[in-house]
């Protein structure tokens, strides 16, 4: 087990661009698909990530001729099964399980005696409703007292036809049905016994189903899969995953950060997808109540958001996550209140009455991939959180840490204005080391590549300046930065718009007096007006305050210390990092 992992706070918004990993859900619908349809087909996209290479590495088991043949595309290259396959063998799926119940629906048309079975806590995870369809079936299948390990023994494949199924704990009983079902005779006639749960996941398989010309549907009184595949073209992409976006997601509602993932599609087809329509319809404070009914995997996410807002926030519609990697309910209880969350479970949910600071700790996850990340959220808004076995990620989103890190190092670009001599340098290179951000200095940027202020004034005038200085002040603003710009700076419209639109604007506003006893101490400054530079302070002074505070974000004392003006911005530019706006949308 690694050892914990502190999370870093994120400070103020972030601006960041992200290739979020193949929908695992999709990933691992296809796979089978691709396995069974007597065709050689290629998956593209599909993450590496512990659920679909315990599936990967269970389908090889079973003799079905499936690898990566590039884990950093995710391109997976399957063939079908010869009949020169094992007769035997066990897989065990660790904690991955989805995995395992497709496994076992494989395993029952697949020749062969097999054992499927999973770690300690895969082992408490219900299989009984599964198991009982296929003996409906014939098929020679028995579990352990209702959970794995499971035993199939297939002599040959059965004819199908029609089953009751009890979905009422998992959807995955159905999907891991209807995926195999397309191989079958008779194909497989469905009928549920009770409320299918997380039912957008069956109708996701029916989707997959769908681009290998298979028929297959659901509905709310049970699912059909007809005989047959027709693959029109071999190739096969898997969608970016909605479940790792909805962190995100998430973030971006609670600091008005701006999370982007170039892959995600919309109208995907993912449960997860409503997060946004979850979060646009929270209330900045007061009662509220949520149902994640339809998006269990976001439920963990929520908690963390109804921590952060004020008001009772009202969880409910997870009562399946209690038999999940983990008791999702209890587990998210239990660290939300070691973190000072007022909070109590109900039998499907949690009642969370949020609004105050978090205090530091060191969050248990138990293995489970989503309590980990759900903290690792809480953390980037408060400091002194940290991660217990945070490897446990790589279950289903393997370079989420690396991806965390991105967010963190794309804040938005701190742009510092003020007067000449109000300090901009040194406080935007205090802060820059204070937040681990890199500093650029326009002016020093301009010298860089040109030649001294001075200089280049007295040769070509301030309007080639400033026109010269528009170009050095765009390209220098990127998310990660601080950046100080020259005190004329602002007088440019086109400048002004940049700062607006893409950065945090801190003013350092000081009084004449100081400004005239700084500049008195360089002298080699170019006077603006003609004048001499001390006697233009004032004309300047009153003819860019208003523009300073047109774009500013925040204003600070230019007379306090460089170490009070840090603490300020960071106060104020993280101000948005704690509590939601009303009406904000990720």
């Amino acid at each position: 087990m690694s050892e914990p992992r502190s999370v870093p706070t994120l400070a103020w918004p972030s601006d960041a661009t992200l290739n979020l990993p193949g929908s695992k859900s999709e990933a691992n619908r296809l796979l089978v698909a691709a396995s069974l349809c007597g065709r050689t087909v290629t998956v593209r996209g599909a993450s590496p990530s512990g659920d679909v290479q315990a599936l990967v590495q269970g389908l090889k088991t079973l003799g079905y001729r499936i690898r990566f043949a590039d884990e950093r595309t995710g391109k997976v290259e399957v063939a079908p099964r010869t009949n020169t396959g094992p007769a035997r063998g066990q897989i065990n799926c660790g904690n991955a399980g989805t995995a395992l119940r497709f496994l076992v629906s494989v395993a029952a048309i697949t020749p062969g005696d097999w054992t499927i079975t999973g770690d300690a806590a895969m082992q408490r995870r219900p299989i009984g409703p599964l198991v009982a369809a296929w003996q409906q079936l014939a098929v020679d299948m028995r579990d352990t007292k209702g959970f794995p390990p499971v035993h199939v023994r297939c002599a040959s494949a059965p004819l199908g036809g029609r089953v009751t199924l009890d979905g009422r704990q998992s959807s995955q009983f159905v999907s891991s049905m209807l995926l195999v079902g397309a191989r079958l005779r008779d194909g497989v006639d469905i009928a549920f016994q009770g409320d299918l749960a997380s039912a957008d996941y069956a109708r996701l398989t029916c989707r997959a189903l769908a681009r290998f010309g298979v028929q297959a549907s659901v509905d709310a009184h049970g699912a059909l899969v007809r005989n047959g595949f027709a693959i029109k073209e071999p190739t096969f992409d898997v969608a970016a995953d909605w479940s790792g976006a909805g962190i995100w997601k998430c973030l971006s509602y609670l600091t008005g950060s701006s999370v982007r993932a170039d892959n995600l599609e919309p109208d995907s087809g993912q449960a997860d997808e409503c997060i946004v329509d979850a979060l646009r319809a929270i209330p900045a404070q007061g009662p509220h109540t949520i149902d994640a009914t339809a998006m269990a995997d976001q439920f963990l996410n929520l908690a963390i958001v109804a921590a952060h807002r004020a008001g009772e926030t009202r969880l409910i519609g997870g009562a399946n996550l209690r038999i999940k990697e983990c008791d999702r309910i209890a587990v998210v209880a239990r660290e939300l209140t070691k973190l000072g969350v007022d909070v109590q479970q109900l039998p499907d949910g949690i009642l969370v009455h949020g609004g105050r600071p978090l205090r530091a700790a060191t969050i248990d996850p138990e293995n489970d991939h989503r309590v980990a990340m759900a903290f690792a959220l809480a953390g980037l808004l408060s400091p002194g959180i940290a991660i217990s076995n945070p490897d446990c990620v790589t279950k289903s989103y393997p370079d989420f840490w690396r991806d965390l890190d991105t967010v963190v190092n794309s804040r938005r670009c701190v742009a510092v204005v003020g007067m000449r001599g109000a300090g901009k340098n040194t406080f935007a290179a205090a802060l820059a080391a204070r937040t681990g951000s890199s500093w650029i200095d326009s002016d020093l940027q301009f010298e860089a590549q040109a030649t001294p202020i001075a200089s280049f004034v007295e040769k070509h005038g301030w309007l080639a300046f400033r026109q010269r200085e528009e170009d050095i002040i765009e390209d220098v603003l990127v998310p990660g930065r601080i950046v100080s710009t020259g005190g004329g700076a602002i007088e440019s419209e086109r400048t002004r718009q940049r700062l607006r639109a893409e950065t945090l604007v801190v003013w350092l506003d000081a009084d004449e007096a100081l400004l005239r006893a700084r500049v008195a101490s360089t002298p080699s400054r170019p006077s603006v007006t003609g004048a001499d530079p001390l006697t233009e302070l004032g004309e300047l002074r009153i003819r860019r305050q208003p523009l300073y505070a047109e774009v500013a974000h925040v204003r600070i004392d230019a007379a306090w210390s460089t170490a009070q003006q840090v603490e300020a911005a960071l106060v104020a530019l993280g101000a948005g990092c704690r509590w939601p706006t009303a009406g904000t949308a990720p």
